[in-house]
């Protein structure tokens, strides 16, 4: 037996007293998700900052670029390898944290997100092509510990499929509310706010 399932879950200990209180409030079980794009006044069209806020933690930004199929530089991770990266790291925290609730040693997880786009959508080239990815491709390898129990290695993936947040939120369609605000200056001066 390994020196986990001697000692116990990590997680089931951590999560216990908040198994109890959202069971108790369904209200406590929310966790509220913020981030913003802030452009620096000496920013070029094919970069940009995004910000991640929380109160738990000081600012993390994340500085992103533009595809050179859209004629940018690809110097630096463009939207669609930072949605590739935020289901990458969905999965992988979901299947560790797992292997721990259910004592499966792993020596090693690697998780790859592939997909592709036709960017003859979001150029406008024709109508016809949607700009998001045509698909995604999770491929997750896993070695255990000699002698893992196989029936709970299955658990373990078909739990991680169920439980993983981001793969959840693409293949069912999270409703998403899009508002635009413009913000003009009159001729005296004095800001003007319009809400779209």
């Amino acid at each position: 037996m390994s020196a986990r399932a001697t000692s116990g879950s990590t997680v089931r200990r951590l999560q216990q007293p908040l198994r109890t209180r959202y069971i108790e409030d369904a209200t406590e079980a929310i966790a509220f998700k913020r981030v913003r794009a802030v452009n620096a006044p000496d920013s070029d069209v094919m970069h940009g900052s995004v910000v991640a806020t929380s109160p738990e933690y000081d600012d993390v930004v994340w500085r992103y670029g533009t595809d050179r199929k859209l004629g940018g530089p690809h110097d630096a991770p463009n939207a669609g390898e930072i949605l590739c990266a935020a289901l990458a790291a969905c999965m992988d925290n979901i299947v560790r944290m797992l292997a721990d609730h259910l004592a499966i040693e792993l020596a090693d997880v690697q998780v790859e997100v592939t997909g592709d786009v036709d960017v003859r959508g979001c150029m406008a080239i024709d109508p016809a092509v949607r700009p998001g990815f045509r698909w995604l491709a999770v491929d997750t390898s896993l070695t255990p510990a000699a002698g893992t129990d196989e029936r709970r290695l299955a658990a373990l993936t078909a739990n991680a499929e169920r439980l993983c947040v981001t793969l959840d939120t693409l293949r069912h369609g999270t409703p998403v509310e899009v508002q635009w605000q413009t913000h003009t200056h009159n001729q005296q001066g004095g800001a003007e706010h319009a809400v779209h």
